[in-house]
Formats: C-alpha cells, structure tokens, sequence
C-alpha cells in the first residue's frame, strides 16, 4: 500500500465552490501521555470490603488503566492522532503528525472545500468537537460557521444521526450499521487499540483508516 500523502494542494487555499460531491472523513485519536494524564488522574479507593493489600492495590491498578484506556476520548484527556479523508477529486490521503499542525492542515483542507457535503459517522457527537476543542487548546484557528447555533451546518453530514433519526440516546455503530444495511463491516475490527496499532505497524492502522472511510461511504450512498 503506497504511503498516504496530505491531502491538502499546494497553492494558495481558497473556497472551491464547485466541489459540492462528499467527503468522507474519520479521526483516530490517542490518550495522552501518562505525564500530561497525571493531573487529572482520579484517586480511585476498592471498595471497603476488601482487605488484602495486593487485592487492593490490583483494583486500584485496574481502575486506572481503564481510565487511560478511555482517555482518548475526551478531548480533555486525549489527543487526534489522523483524520483520513476521502473524496471524488482527491482519493484518500491522511492528516497526520504533530496535532498542532494536522490541525491547522485539517482545516486548510476544510476551508478550501467547505461547500462540500462532509460526512462521518458520529461526527457530530464526536469528530467535531473534538476537532475544535483540541484546536482551541493548541491555539489553531478553526473555521467560522460550522454550527449554527446549535446545529451543524446542513452540508455536515453524520451518517449515525441520518440512521437514528436523532432520536434521543439512540445510537449505533459503524460496523453494526454496516451489517444491518449489508453494505460491508469492519471485519471484527476495532479502534480501540489504533493508537498501539499505529505506532506499531502503521500501514495496517491506516488500512483500518480506510476500511472506515469506506464503509461510512457504503452506509452513506445506501441511506441516499
């Protein structure tokens, strides 16, 4: 598999006005590090029945590493490790290296093809604002008129919320939306372990990038 490029042009950006077709976009994001976690780490107790010290301190153990395993999801606690993009008129590529800029290339992307349909799933749940407040944190500027108020612009697209009707609490997954749609599926895949994947074997993290970027393509065009 060719290694993925930024997707970005290297002229000056403007607003691309005709580019109208979808982009399918998806972030991968990753726990930040046990240093900069170390602030925020709850103090956790077992409970009072027990007493053994080392069943103690297992529990405890347990207990934080099953808050750093879920760090990075809260933009509070974790970080954006890519975004895969795919479009039409740029194929795939893949937003990556230090978050700052990735950032800051992500939205260059976005500014240049904001007319676009944008669609993810639980993108408006999850992607975006992660998107935004990691930026707000790093200093990068993000792009004016995504929300409207309370609602994403009409050309942000979230496949979950298309499915769901946005029904309150009601979701469902990619891979389950796949299969009940019988458009394709991850595989048994999960991105639980993407960051430990990417950092290990990247090209098989970047595959499972695209499988995503695919399959929210396959649900999307079948929804239509």
């Amino acid at each position: 598999m060719p290694y993925p490029s930024n997707p970005n042009p290297p002229a000056k950006v403007d607003v691309d006005f005709y580019n109208l077709a979808p982009i399918f976009f998806d972030i991968e994001t990753e726990a930040l590090s046990m240093k900069e976690l170390q602030d925020d780490l709850p103090f956790f107790n077992a409970p009072s029945t027990y007493k053994d010290p080392e069943k103690i301190a297992a529990y405890v153990e347990k207990k934080r590493l099953e808050y750093v395993e879920k760090a990075a999801l809260s933009p509070l606690t974790g970080r954006v490790l890519a975004i895969g993009i795919k479009s039409t008129k740029d194929g795939q590529g893949v937003f990556e290296g230090a978050e700052d800029y990735l950032l800051a290339e992500f939205w260059k992307y976005f500014r240049l093809n904001s007319e676009a349909q944008w669609v993810g799933h639980n993108t408006h749940s999850f992607d975006w604002p992660f998107l935004i407040k990691r930026s707000w944190k790093l200093g990068v500027p993000v792009p004016s008129g995504i929300k409207d108020g309370r609602w994403y612009r009409p050309n942000l697209r979230d496949t979950m919320e298309m499915f769901t009707g946005g029904g309150y609490g009601e979701r469902i997954g990619l891979d389950r939306l796949g299969r009940f749609l019988g458009v394709g599926s991850k595989d048994g895949q999960s991105g639980a372990h993407f960051a430990e994947t990417y950092h290990s074997d990247k090209e098989a993290a970047i595959a499972y990038l695209y499988n995503d970027l695919d399959l929210t393509e396959a649900v999307f065009k079948k929804m239509q």
